[in-house]
C-alpha cells in the first residue's frame, strides 16, 4: 500500500477518489476510519452523563475513590493489567509489532492504573457534566473527520 500524506489524502477525497488502500502515517486508512467511528461512538458519553445525572456520578466517584484507596498497589496493578491486555487485543489484529504492543500496553496500562485514582475525584467534581460535553464534542469532530477521510 502506498503511504500518502495527510494533505494528499484530503486531496484524493476532494477529487472523489477513494483513499482506501493507502496508508496514512503507516496505518491503513481503513483503520483510521474505524478509529473515527470508535471516537464518534465514545463521544456519546455525554448522553450517559445526562442520563445518569451528576449526583449519581458523584456517588460512583466516592465509591471508586474508596475502592482504590483500600489496597492501592493491588488495585492499580489490576486496572493496569486489564488496560494493557485490552491494548494488546486491539493492536494484535492490526499487525503492530510485539515490542510496540508491549510498550503501548505497559505505558497505557500504567497510566490507566494511576488515573483510576484521579477518576474517583473527577467524578465528584461539579464541573464534570460541562467538561464531558466539550470533550465529547471534540471526540465527535475528530472521529467524524477520520471516518469521512476514510470514506
Amino acid at each position: 500500500m502506498a503511504d500518502i500524506s495527510y494533505l494528499d489524502a484530503w486531496g484524493m477525497w476532494l477529487d472523489g477518489r477513494s483513499t482506501l488502500g493507502h496508508d496514512l502515517l503507516g496505518l491503513p486508512l481503513l483503520w483510521w476510519g474505524r478509529f473515527g467511528k470508535i471516537l464518534s461512538f465514545v463521544s456519546g458519553a455525554t448522553v450517559v452523563v445526562d442520563l445518569v445525572g451528576p449526583e449519581k456520578l458523584s456517588r460512583y466517584g466516592e465509591r471508586l475513590a474508596r475502592f482504590m484507596a483500600r489496597k492501592p498497589s493491588r488495585n492499580t496493578f489490576v486496572v493496569g493489567l486489564l488496560t494493557g491486555g485490552a491494548v494488546v487485543l486491539v493492536a494484535e489484529p492490526i499487525g503492530v509489532p510485539w515490542p510496540v504492543e508491549f510498550v503501548l500496553g505497559t505505558t497505557l496500562g500504567g497510566a490507566a492504573g494511576l488515573l483510576a485514582f484521579r477518576l474517583g475525584s473527577a467524578l465528584q467534581d461539579p464541573e464534570l457534566p460541562m467538561a464531558t460535553r466539550w470533550v465529547s464534542l471534540g471526540l465527535f469532530v475528530l472521529g467524524f473527520h477520520f471516518d469521512l477521510l476514510a470514506s
